[in-house]
């Protein structure tokens, strides 16, 4: 059996999607020419990657290697081991896989030095997955890289509303 429509049914949504076109036909673009126009950045928001720090005054890491970003952490992407000397903690290594994280801060929120700090580059763009996970040495490069766009634990605890 051929499904019959009728001529006026079939004007009828005809004519609808004719003034849809022309209603957002004068409307502004939602659409931005990225990369060429970028849209601002909230201040609150962070992504893309992370650094640890380096205390300004002596040049030391700040990573005392106490392991609760890596205990807070919920997805696992954290393995930090400690090492002892001096009477100090500091991370021997420090890993971190950006593949499995949630971007959720608590690593972040969480350190008692603020050691690690949340990023707000967009861009992370790699050629191989194995640029994803993030060893000591890349993390403190990214320091002095992006030390501008720093978001340490108690910088992000200011930003929440409401203040607590």
């Amino acid at each position: 059996m051929a499904y019959k429509v009728s001529k006026v049914r079939l004007a009828k949504y005809t004519l609808l999607a004719f003034w849809f076109t022309l209603r957002n036909l004068f409307r502004k673009p939602v659409t931005v020419q990225y990369p060429m126009v970028k849209r601002p950045i909230p201040d609150r928001w962070r992504g893309g990657t992370f650094a640890l720090t380096t205390d300004k005054e002596t040049g030391e890491e700040n990573c005392i290697g106490c392991k609760l970003c890596e205990k807070i952490c919920p997805s696992g992407v954290i393995d930090v081991e400690m090492e002892k000397h001096d009477g100090r903690g500091w991370a021997k290594s420090f890993v971190l896989d950006l593949q499995g994280c949630l971007q959720c801060e608590l690593c972040v929120q969480v350190c008692p030095t603020d050691a690690i700090v949340m990023l707000q580059g967009m861009e992370t763009p790699v050629t191989r997955r194995e640029d994803f996970i993030l060893d000591k040495n890349k993390l403190m490069m990214n320091e002095n890289i992006f030390r501008a766009a720093w978001a340490t634990g108690l910088k992000l605890q200011d930003l929440h509303e409401p203040k607590k």
